[in-house]
Parts: C-alpha cells; structure tokens; sequence
C-alpha cells in the first residue's frame, strides 16, 4: 500500500512538474548531423539593406545565414527542437541593419495554446538573445519595418497579426478580426503595415506614436485567396501572391 500510494504522488508530481513547464521548451538534447547546407525545404528568404546577408528559414529547424556575394555559409541558428513538426522553422527574417535575425514556425506545443515562440539571435554572435513567448499557434511570416522599430508577426488559425517594438521588445499591436490564417505581412517607408490572410483581405495599417490603427481591408483582385503581399520600394504599388 506504502509503495502504491508513493509511485502515485510520484505521478502526479510528475504531472505538476510538466504543467508548470507547458510553455517551455524542452532542454533535452537532440542529435543532429552537421551538413553544411538545409536538408529540407527553404521557406523563406530575407536580405540585410546593404545586401550583405542572406538568411534562409527551413523545414529543417534552422536558420542559415550566408554570405551574399561569395555563398558562404556564415551562421547556423538553432531553436530548441522536438519530435515531428514541433519547431519547424515557417519563418525568418534578417533586421535592415543587419544586427538581429528572428525566427517563427511550429515553435510551440500543438496540443497546448500559448506556447508558440519567437527566436531572437544577434546576427554576429549567433547567440539567442530573446524569446517572445505566449502565441497561440504557428508563425506563419514575420517582418521588420525599415527603421528596425517594429517587428510584425501573422499567426495561423484566426489569431491575427502582433507588432513588438523593438527598443523594449514589449507588444505595442494586435489586431484578431480575422477570419482565417493571416499569412505575410510588409512594411513601407512610412512604416504602413500591410497583411495577407486566408480569409481573402488584403488589410493596410497606418502608425502613429500610440501604435497602428486599420485604414483598409479590401478584397485583392486576380484571385481569393492571397499569400504574399509586398509594397514596392516607396510604397506606392504593392504585388500580392496567390495561393489559388
């Protein structure tokens, strides 16, 4: 009975212990094979201003930076990873300066709401130097405005768009009125905020001092179901993606 009655309190300690870290990944160690390149799907691409680095985002849990004018890989950023899916890398984006590299995807638990990640990194050191934690589901693009004040984020299922600024990396926007999976988002000069989504609307964000309010939500023309909108270099004209 003794015994019994130990092995359950070990349990539920047990069950405790792992609900309290729900939201954290795991420090197990995982083994991989150092290739020098991806071994899966590149998801996307970002360049510095100056157009000296390419990052590259990959199916494979991993950022790569190379060199833009030589090919050279410079840098593998890791996240912490898990079986399956768990931390695959759907998204990364490069700072216009340079100096920060982020990274978004399936980095959380899917069985568990708010556990979803995004991965800091300082560019040259290739250390992770911030998480921002607490997103429902998965990351499905991120962006940087041109000035590096902003960074944007559009998260799957129904959950919208989030905007951190980048002094004190604290949330200064959200918008969840969306029907569907927001899917890329872009930054103009006048750092306006522009936003795809599942649900057939293109969205365009204006800013000001006490954050970003919605100005426009508006079918795109040419199909109905847009992916990847961006603004052309002035923002005057913007070129939308289709899925369909």
């Amino acid at each position: 009975m003794f015994k019994q009655k130990y092995l359950i309190i070990l349990a539920l300690f047990s069950f405790l212990v792992t609900t309290a870290h729900a939201d954290e990944p795991s420090s197990e160690p995982i083994l991989r094979i150092e290739t020098g390149m991806h071994t899966a799907a590149i998801m996307r691409i970002s360049v510095d201003a100056a157009e000296r680095f390419l990052l590259t985002a990959s199916l494979d849990k991993t950022l790569r930076l190379w060199d833009v004018h030589t090919g050279d890989l410079l840098k593998t950023y890791r996240v912490p990873i898990g079986a399956g899916n768990e931390c695959r890398l759907d998204s990364g984006v490069i700072s216009p300066d340079g100096e920060w590299v982020a990274g978004g995807g399936w980095t959380g638990k899917e069985w568990d709401n708010k556990t979803t990640s995004i991965y800091l990194f300082n560019r040259a050191s290739g250390k992770l130097v911030k998480r921002l934690s607490g997103l429902e589901t998965s990351i499905t693009n991120l962006c940087f405005s041109l000035d590096e004040q902003y960074l944007g984020a559009t998260i799957g299922g129904n959950n919208g768009i989030r905007v951190w600024e980048t002094q004190t990396w604290q949330q200064i926007f959200s918008d969840t009125d969306y029907a569907d999976s927001s899917l890329w988002c872009d930054f103009d000069p006048q750092n306006r905020l522009l936003t795809s989504s599942r649900d057939g609307y293109l969205r365009l964000y204006s800013s000001a001092s006490d954050g970003f309010s919605l100005v426009v939500k508006s079918d795109a023309p040419g199909g109905s179901e847009p992916y990847t909108a961006v603004f052309s270099q002035n923002g005057d004209k913007i070129a939308v993606g289709f899925h369909d």
